[in-house]
């Protein structure tokens, strides 16, 4: 206890430096080289400090489902360490317009990791802050009237700190010591999360965003498609364990509903961009969805095939302000209403869905008289896509 309070004393003068820039010669804390080397020194003792005490002393303990990654705050070590290394970060002396982190950043990052791999609730919940919503989009390159080419790089920001955070999130789920039930409390933490900006559309009706000057962001799966991909296997098996299901129902409610999301408020250009992922995340969540579940996902199904059905058969004109992924879109869309389509005939065969949908996809293909050409209209290329 005396020896870690010398580091509870350490980051209480670190978070001293909170309102003054770091920059700035004439302010009374300047965070200099010395100051950087004694971050990076202090980052890799206490790296060899969790590897002594992470089943012991620092063990995030047993914790029952739950919805969300909330955990009160208290005096263990563990949540005293998580709170030193963002103090740490937070006087890292980085530059906020580098493409890289510097070597503290890196260490607490590693940390990070390290304890989120040994189910650390905690250390998830600081890497769910640091990353905010990088985990579900990616800057676009644009080249507005008033960018630079600096600003119009293609190569995004690299390695910034909430980047590689959310990046942590999703590598931590390949760990082999991450309990199923922390899988799940961090994978509905993210499912909230994606919930929660989920409306953050422009109205153009573009699937991107917007955020604080800093150019065009798109929505992005890969992080979300890795967490559902380990959550959804997690879930599953603990399912099967379960003999009250109140709990792990209402888990699984909160995929059903992202799920929803993905299908139903999915925008144009989403079926042209993001299609492969949604492909993903719905045979993921089919794999592994329980069968007292079937009827209620069985109208979000049929809704999905037929919204996309809509798209792929969408006027020419409905294309014009998308016209150089017009073609993508059509595809995503039929790609995504076949993914419903076959999760309908394999896990609910009987829904009448299936052969209305049929009858409108084959019938209107053998009533037209088009064949499918260069110059086609994109409802003939799709009828006939769809028919094949």
């Amino acid at each position: 206890d005396l020896a870690f309070s010398k580091l509870v004393d350490f980051r209480t003068y670190l978070e001293s430096f909170k309102g003054y820039n770091i920059h700035d010669t004439e302010s009374p804390y300047v965070v200099d080289s010395v100051m950087t080397q004694v971050l990076t020194k202090l980052t890799g003792e206490l790296s060899k400090l969790y590897e002594c005490c992470k089943s012991d002393e620092m063990s995030p303990g047993s914790f029952k489902l739950r919805l969300d990654l909330f955990v009160e705050e208290d005096h263990k070590y563990e949540s005293q360490l998580v709170n030193l290394l963002l103090v740490i970060l937070d006087n890292a002396d980085a530059d906020k317009t580098s493409r890289y982190l510097n070597q503290v950043q890196r260490g607490c990052i590693s940390m990070l990791r390290n304890m989120a791999s040994n189910s650390s609730l905690q250390a998830f919940k600081a890497l769910a802050k640091l990353s905010g919503d990088s985990m579900f989009v990616a800057r676009e390159t644009i080249r507005a009237g008033n960018s630079t080419d600096d600003d119009a790089s293609d190569d995004g920001y690299g390695e910034v700190l909430e980047l590689e955070a959310s990046k942590t999130v999703a590598s931590a789920f390949d760990s082999g010591d991450m309990s199923s039930e922390a899988k799940i409390i961090v994978m509905c933490s993210v499912l909230t999360q994606y919930l929660k900006i989920h409306g953050l559309h422009n109205e153009s009706g573009v699937n991107n965003i917007s955020r604080k000057g800093r150019g065009i962001f798109r929505a992005k799966y890969d992080t979300l498609t890795r967490v559902m991909d380990s959550g959804l296997e997690a879930t599953a098996r603990v399912d099967m364990s379960l003999k009250d299901k109140s709990v792990i129902d209402s888990i699984w409610d909160k995929i059903i509903d992202t799920v929803k999301i993905l299908l139903l408020e999915c925008l144009i250009d989403g079926y042209a961009n993001n299609s492969k992922s949604i492909l993903d995340i719905i045979a993921l969540f089919l794999l592994h969805l329980p069968p007292r579940k079937y009827s209620t996902v069985r109208s979000i199904l049929e809704k999905g095939a037929n919204r996309a059905i809509e798209v792929a058969f969408g006027k020419n004109e409905d294309f014009d302000e998308h016209l150089t992924s017009a073609d993508n879109i059509v595809e995503g869309a039929i790609d995504i209403f076949l993914a419903c389509f076959m999760g309908l005939c394999q896990k609910m065969p009987s829904s009448p869905a299936l052969k209305s949908m049929t009858g409108q996809i084959l019938g209107g293909t053998i009533e037209s008289s088009d064949w499918p050409t260069g110059n086609s209209s994109h409802q003939v290329r799709a009828r006939h896509k769809l028919a094949l």
